[in-house]
């Protein structure tokens, strides 16, 4: 009896310390399944839910959809499927966290998810194979990069980026023209610049930069060259540095094995990280001290690009002071496309394309969010209570 009753206080203990002490950091505490082959996603303002663009790459009955996932319990939610779904690629969730806007790369138009109701109530057209959706500081306006798909130009063959007036859910003014197959766009802090880096061919060095002056929609067209299969972006908090992911090929040769960080005052490379295969995703900590890169891993293991194969995704974690690469390397899923950092900074998503799940990371923090974890400690502090009143102890 004594021995038990200890165990119990012990748990008990254990369990109410829980809204104070962290998990160990940069390490995977739970893995969450989504739908088929997702591709990137979105964390609410309020750190509470993440929608997830599920791309549907194996063309299954009924599988574009989008995941609603709930981050106290770390569990699907809920699983939205809209006619509109066409491929979906991204979701951008505006500030006030009442609309979540999700490209769909295979068609030609982006699907307006109200949060409120997760129910898709408004559908915006004209564009070419979207792939990317900015939304400017003061959230009256967003702009869409046109990788191009196959009801236009083609894949990879776009070269414009549309602006559309969030108030009306309309594409307003001419197309910008950009570099060759946009394929992900990043604002600056100040909503003054747009970085859009084009993929081109996906060959070593031939990816470049056009930058878009928000003020008038002047670009700067390709003032940076030099990246390879350019994949991903993200821009710090001090809006000094762009880190950009150099993925290789889409056809999985060559393969790209590095980070470029780009000085925006000066728009020139000024140092280029070499991580694993195929750098996908990443993003940057609120604090902007580190960058979290997934690495895709994924090459094809047969002659004649025959024989795709999935090594396990890894993460890398860039700390960007000295912009050296941390020891520790975090496993993931099979083919992880993108990371997703909560905003309050104390966990990191990774969308597993060929896992069909995401990764939920536990970032360094001195403390939990309180009433993100409050519903969580209730019903762990319930089950200890009844616990200790069946044993007699209580």
């Amino acid at each position: 009896m004594i021995k038990k009753s200890r165990a119990y206080v012990v748990g008990f203990l254990c369990l109410g310390s829980v809204l104070s002490c962290a998990e160990e950091p940069n390490t995977v505490i739970a893995t969450i399944s989504v739908g088929d082959t997702p591709a990137s996603m979105a964390v609410t303002p309020d750190n509470l839910f993440a929608y997830v663009a599920n791309n549907n790459n194996d063309s299954l009955p009924g599988g574009d959809t989008v995941s609603v996932l709930n981050l106290t319990y770390n569990t699907l939610e809920q699983t939205i499927s809209d006619s509109s779904f066409n491929e979906p690629y991204t979701v951008t969730i505006n500030a006030a966290g009442t609309k979540a806007y999700v490209t769909n790369s295979n068609g030609t138009t982006v699907s307006i998810i109200d949060i409120r109701t997760n129910t898709v109530t408004g559908v915006i057209g004209g564009f070419d194979g979207p792939s990317g959706f900015v939304i400017t500081p003061d959230g009256n306006h967003a702009y869409v990069n046109n990788y191009g798909g196959p009801s236009g130009v083609g894949s990879g063959n776009g070269t414009t980026v549309r602006v559309v007036d969030l108030n009306t859910n309309a594409i307003v003014g001419p197309a910008i023209t950009v570099g060759l197959a946009p394929a992900a766009m990043a604002i600056t802090p100040d909503g003054a610049q747009i970085y859009v880096i084009n993929y081109v061919d996906g060959n070593l060095g031939t990816g470049t930069i056009s930058i878009i002056n928000t003020r008038d929609n002047s670009v700067q067209l390709d003032v940076i060259t030099g990246l390879s299969g350019p994949f991903a972006i993200a821009i710090t908090p001090n809006g000094k540095y762009a880190y950009i992911t150099n993925f290789g090929s889409n056809n999985f040769s060559p393969v790209g094995t590095t980070v470029s960080v780009v000085s925006i005052q000066s728009n020139t490379i000024v140092a280029t990280i070499t991580l694993g295969i195929q750098p996908s995703g990443v993003a940057i900590t609120p604090d902007g001290a580190f960058a979290y890169v997934t690495n895709y891993s994924t090459v094809y293991n047969g002659p004649g690009f025959t024989i795709l194969t999935s090594a396990q995704g890894a993460v890398s974690v860039i700390d960007i002071k000295s912009n050296t690469v941390v020891d520790q390397v975090i496993g993931v899923g099979l083919s992880p496309a993108s990371i997703t950092i909560s905003p309050n900074g104390q966990f990191a998503y990774v969308t597993n394309y060929r896992s069909n799940t995401v990764s939920v990371i536990a970032l360094p923090s001195v403390l939990y969010d309180v009433n993100r974890l409050r519903p969580i400690y209730n019903l762990q502090l319930d089950e200890t209570i009844n616990k200790l009143n069946e044993a007699g102890l209580l």
